[in-house]
């Protein structure tokens, strides 16, 4: 893997905060990024801002973006995203996941039917439509949901077919891991987003 860069880790900086700052107006968006690239080129000047370890540091005393795009959106009276029907869906399903994908094959042999596919899929179908939850939630989320996916092709190559009590419940309590952290970590987002803007970054 390519080793990180003082620019690199300045670039992924920056593309965060943009994702942060979708919410804004455009000319206030660009306002804001201008100000905290202005603010990162003046700070590498330093003779003590040189390497990859100290411009981390650097940009960890600038903030974390979710914080600049909160404080962003409070200074510019754009209120915070709300949680939506949409959002609750989201939840729920990622509670009730294991379920959705275990119940069905106790009535239908195993293999007849695919709920392993179908059930995170439209999950993450529908964590992509919501515009509360940043990219960079939609790409942890969608990996731990997807990550469900895999567990039954493995299931099948070392000859796993038992639809048994004992063996469902197994199934599930090994779904549970994927679905339960993808539905907490949304939801420690969705509270994070949803609030009140903190003390962050002084944008003007």
């Amino acid at each position: 893997m390519k080793p990180t860069t003082p620019d690199a880790l300045v670039r992924r900086y920056l593309r965060r905060l943009r994702d942060e700052l979708r919410d804004l107006p455009r000319d206030r968006r660009q306002e804001v990024l201008d100000q905290v690239n202005e603010h990162i080129a003046e700070s590498r000047l330093a003779p003590d801002v040189r390497s990859t370890a100290q411009v981390q540091a650097m940009l960890d005393r600038l903030g974390d973006p979710a914080t600049l795009g909160a404080d962003a959106r409070d200074r510019f009276g754009v209120p915070p995203s709300r949680r939506g029907p949409l959002e609750t869906l989201v939840l729920l399903l990622s509670c009730l996941g294991p379920l959705l994908v275990v119940v069905p094959s106790i009535f239908v042999p195993f293999g007849l039917v695919r709920p392993w596919q179908v059930v995170p899929v439209i999950i993450v179908g529908l964590l992509w439509l919501s515009r509360v939850w940043r990219l960079r939630d939609k790409l942890v989320a969608t990996a731990l949901l997807l990550s469900a996916v895999g567990l039954f092709p493995v299931l099948r190559v070392v000859g796993f077919h038992d639809t048994n009590l004992p063996s469902l419940v197994a199934i599930l309590l090994m779904l549970v891991v994927p679905f339960a952290t993808a539905g907490t970590y949304l939801q420690i987002r969705i509270r994070r987003l949803t609030a009140p803007a903190p003390a962050g970054f002084a944008t003007g």
